[in-house]
This record gives C-alpha cells, structure tokens and sequence, in this order.
C-alpha cells in the first residue's frame, strides 16, 4: 500500500498563516485559523493548514503546545547577537 503525498499548500496559504500567528498575542488553535482565513477570503482545508504548520514547526518558528499554537520567531537584533554571542546555559 503506497502512503498519500502530502498535500500541496500554496504560498499564499503559508504567508496568510504567518501573518495571523505573528499578530497573535496568544496562543491560538487549528479551528481559530481556519475560521480567520475564512474570514479574509482565504479558505484552505485542515491539511494544507496541518502541512503548513509543519513547515514552521520544523524551522523553529513556531511552537504547539496545550494552549495551542504560538509563534517564536523574532526579528530583534539584540536577541540575534545574545543568541549567536551569549553562554549556554
């Protein structure tokens, strides 16, 4: 039995996903997404949204916890250098 390809998700879905996790100040669920999207005309089924997820998992840009999804990426010079220059604990 051959397993399924991953569903193709567009770039447009992924900066639409981004956009709404960097302007959240919580944590946010799946069904927040997909309702948000919704509502800016951009509509996109669970697994795109599950595949596009996946991409900023696995680059560290955003976390999954128990409260939901959070974005972690920051652009911030001084955090930059800390994190390039500073100890490891």
């Amino acid at each position: 039995m051959a397993s399924l390809a991953p569903p193709d998700v567009t770039l447009s879905t992924v900066e639409n996903v981004r956009r709404l996790l960097e302007r959240s100040a919580v944590p946010v669920s799946r069904n927040f997404l997909l309702e948000r999207l919704a509502a800016q005309g951009h509509t996109t089924t669970r697994p795109r949204l599950n595949r596009a997820l996946a991409f900023f998992f696995d680059l560290g840009l955003a976390v999954e916890g128990s409260k939901g999804i959070q974005w972690t990426h920051s652009g911030s010079l001084i955090l930059q250098r800390a994190l390039a220059s500073g100890r490891r604990l």
